[in-house]
């Protein structure tokens, strides 16, 4: 398809004077770009333009118009740069489907394209003597983009019944769209006058990220991994003061996450979590017990390099 358009735009500039445009998407980051479709936008965009008998060229090449598209608080802030004027227009995303918010982002860059339209140099009077042919133009299709990396710590709280332990949570996400791969790690303490506890834990999970809104995205996934138990009793004459247990575990988990910017996002998060049963018991006493079954609740803050 790219070629194709290619291939018009040479044929409208060889029937007639035509000024070179160039549309530019560079500036979106990673995520924008799949989440708005920009090989789809580019090429919608150049059909428009040489509709309006323009000669489309790639980014890298020289062009009397160029044209571009950014991202702005709001929306989106397209720029249009000619050879002695410059003009923008804003866009709101996130009020239609893709295809009109296409539509409209190629009705803009065309009305700013035609703005700042400068004259097309007249053909040359005298014959000139022939010049080797034109390289065919690069194709407009952007370098392909990289997978995502999210970096996330956290704190919250394990419950184990009407009990509450606080923990601690790290964790690292690699995303491929909208699913992607992750590994947590975390650490749970309980603290009492006759016994302290700590649970570390580490899973694999797989994970599938759904914008609700432009800002607001839902997390689902499930993991697997394990749970290391180990205890400390505070009396000095029991002859087993100290353990470890190893069990293996499985998560059902959900994330609520809020974009602040391109970088940094807050994540609420809840987890269920199935693990063998631990009991404590002194005397007949029961120190500290958890079931079989474990909840997990919290708040991170979610960054990306």
């Amino acid at each position: 398809m790219t070629a194709l358009l290619s291939a018009l735009s040479l044929v409208f500039l060889a029937q007639a004077p035509a000024v070179s445009v160039s549309f530019d998407l560079r500036p979106l980051s990673d995520q924008d770009y799949r989440r708005w479709d920009g090989v789809e936008l580019e090429r919608k965009v150049a059909i428009r333009l040489i509709q309006e008998g323009f000669a489309v060229v790639s980014p890298e090449s020289p062009a009397q118009l160029r044209l571009r598209a950014s991202r702005a608080p709001e929306g989106l802030r397209l720029e249009a740069v000619g050879p002695r004027q410059r003009a923008e227009q804003r866009v709101r995303v996130g009020r239609g489907s893709l295809a009109e918010l296409h539509l409209e982002i190629a009705q803009k860059l065309s009305e700013l394209a035609r703005a700042l339209k400068p004259e097309p140099e007249p053909p040359p009077s005298a014959p000139v003597p022939p010049e080797p042919a034109p390289q065919p133009p690069v194709a407009v299709a952007s370098a392909p983009r990289s997978s995502e990396l999210d970096l996330s710590l956290g704190l919250g709280s394990l419950w184990r019944g009407p009990a509450a332990d606080p923990h601690l949570l790290l964790s690292i996400r690699r995303g491929l769209g909208a699913l992607g791969l992750e590994a947590e790690t975390g650490l749970g303490v309980s603290r009492g006058a006759e016994l302290t506890v700590l649970e570390v834990q580490g899973g694999a999970f797989f994970s599938y990220r759904l914008s609700a809104t432009e800002r607001l995205q839902l997390e689902p996934g499930v993991g697997a991994g394990v749970v290391l138990h180990t205890f400390q009793l505070a009396a000095s004459w029991v002859s087993a003061r100290s353990g470890t247990q190893v069990s293996p575990a499985g998560w059902a988990r959900m994330k609520l996450r809020w974009r602040f910017t391109e970088r940094l996002a807050a994540e609420l998060r809840v987890a269920l979590g199935l693990l063998r049963p631990v009991t404590h018991v002194n005397e007949g006493a029961t120190l500290w017990s958890r079931g079989g079954a474990r909840l997990e609740t919290g708040a991170s803050l979610s960054w990306w390099p």
